[in-house]
């Protein structure tokens, strides 16, 4: 990592009391963003456990980088740990998170197995030779964003939502989808440049990797995305020797995620 941890750098924000949950959002995202989605229903999560949630590094209100080593998936896992040792010092913790944030918990788990209780990896990233075969994608989209900001990116994925997530989803929350921009319009040219150009250089643990992460572990995907492909979470199910894998296809499936989450925390957490 090119910068050192400082925890006043971080925004973050810890509701509950006992065993704990880290949550890490998605690539562009941020607490606000989630929150105005909606479908994560933190407000749900039980009051006897401890949610951390955080912005990553140079999204939503935590400082930037100007280095694009700071947004790989292994530093953003140091971070990540770094910011687990400051809030809970020896506590083993269920580390969560969505895309990005759940590429940065699988390192953090490779990186410190002696840290984590369990895993909860939603909508697991594009990887390996699907990922290989973006890597000119996402430098084209480097220095669009370059030229264009965060308010400008956002306008033009509000024109392309449709690709960004299923339509039965779209249906049942197209009053606030578009929420879901929130944490990229603030976002400046210099930090979306980095983090594409990192995004390029990224990808997921070797599948042999994989298997040594042996921890409860909860994959949550859809369909019909081509930036989280199911074949990637089927993948990842496979692979981890703990993992069990739901499949939403409809938004009654999708609405269980929070009930999902929640129950895999406290079985996770009760089990010696």
């Amino acid at each position: 990592m090119s910068q050192p941890f400082d925890i006043n750098n971080i925004n973050y924000s810890q509701t509950g009391n006992g065993p704990a949950m880290i949550w890490s959002h998605g690539l562009l995202a941020c607490m606000q963003s989630e929150d105005a989605l909606g479908i994560f229903a933190w407000h749900r999560f039980p009051k006897s456990m401890s949610l951390l949630r955080f912005d990553a590094k140079g999204h939503g209100l935590t400082t930037a980088s100007p280095s694009k080593l700071d947004y790989l998936w292994p530093n953003l896992a140091e971070e990540l740990h770094h910011l687990q040792q400051h809030c809970f010092n020896e506590d083993k913790v269920v580390l969560g998170g969505q895309s990005m944030g759940a590429a940065s918990s699988l390192y953090a788990a490779l990186a410190y197995p002696e840290s984590i209780k369990g895993l909860v990896i939603m909508n697991p990233p594009v990887a390996w030779q699907l990922r290989a075969s973006k890597q000119d994608y996402y430098r084209k989209v480097a220095k669009a964003a370059k030229l264009l900001g965060g308010k400008g990116l956002a306008k033009i994925n509000a024109k392309h939502i449709d690709r960004m997530l299923p339509s039965w989803l779209l249906q049942a929350h197209m009053h606030s989808v578009l929420g879901m921009l929130d944490g990229l319009k603030n976002m400046k040219r210099q930090t979306l440049e980095q983090l594409f150009l990192a995004a390029s250089e990224n990808d997921l643990p070797d599948r042999e990797k994989l298997n040594s992460i042996n921890v409860p572990c909860l994959i949550l995907a859809w369909d019909d995305d081509e930036a989280h492909p199911l074949s990637v979470a089927k993948t990842l199910a496979k692979a981890l020797p703990q993992a069990k894998l739901h499949v939403a296809n409809n938004m009654a499936d999708l609405d269980e995620w929070p009930h999902l989450i929640s129950s895999f925390c406290q079985t996770v957490h009760n089990f010696e």
